[in-house]
């Protein structure tokens, strides 16, 4: 308000001064100058109430929702899909692999490996080479009977492929053997 007051006053001291010499009605017929910028530059001071703050409350919780839907729908999704349709793989003869020996092999395809081993007391295991805390191959360390992940040095017991020491947390998977006809299959991985 004193704003306005301010330029009602300076708007009337400079026509009083311009009025002096002018007939009356001449003052009268141009716009008072503090109106320019509000022509060049319009901006309704009623506008910023079309969204309030219960319209805002609104649309944050709808949003929030619909992401909750979502990632319960993906995670539904992913638990219930089908396991993948993985072809047995052939890894090894079956007394080809010595006591307390370990060998890599592909699975479930080339870009995935796992490592077979025959433990003593316990007979053949395999797991996924891959260590759960930032996919780093682990190594068989046949004298301690461990697998080790040299990136952290994390290590998981060979027996039950849980993590002994180190950064990771959960186990290996589990890659599930089947013996036929005198060879070891790997038939599917399982996430523990």
């Amino acid at each position: 308000m004193d704003d306005e007051y301010l330029d009602n006053a300076a708007v009337s001291d400079t026509t009083a001064a311009s009025d002096a010499g002018k007939p009356a009605g001449a003052a009268e017929s141009q716009p008072p100058q503090h109106q320019e910028w509000r022509e060049e530059f319009p901006y309704h001071w009623r506008a910023d109430d079309l969204v309030t703050r219960r319209d805002t409350l609104r649309f944050l919780v709808a949003g929030s929702g619909a992401l909750f839907i979502a990632t319960a729908g993906l995670a539904l999704v992913g638990a219930v899909r089908p396991d993948a349709t993985a072809q047995r793989v052939a890894v090894a003869r079956v007394g080809e692999l010595a006591v307390n020996e370990a060998r890599v092999f592909d699975f479930p395809d080339q870009y995935g490996q796992g490592i077979l081993v025959n433990l003593p007391g316990k007979g053949l295991v395999a797991y996924s080479d891959v260590c759960t805390h930032l996919s780093c191959a682990v190594l068989y360390q046949a004298d301690q009977r461990k697998f080790h992940c040299p990136c952290h040095e994390g290590y998981f017991d060979a027996f039950t492929g849980e993590p002994l020491a180190g950064p990771p947390v959960r186990p290996l998977p589990l890659i599930e053997l089947q013996i036929e006809d005198g060879m070891i299959y790997a038939v599917r991985e399982v996430e523990r």
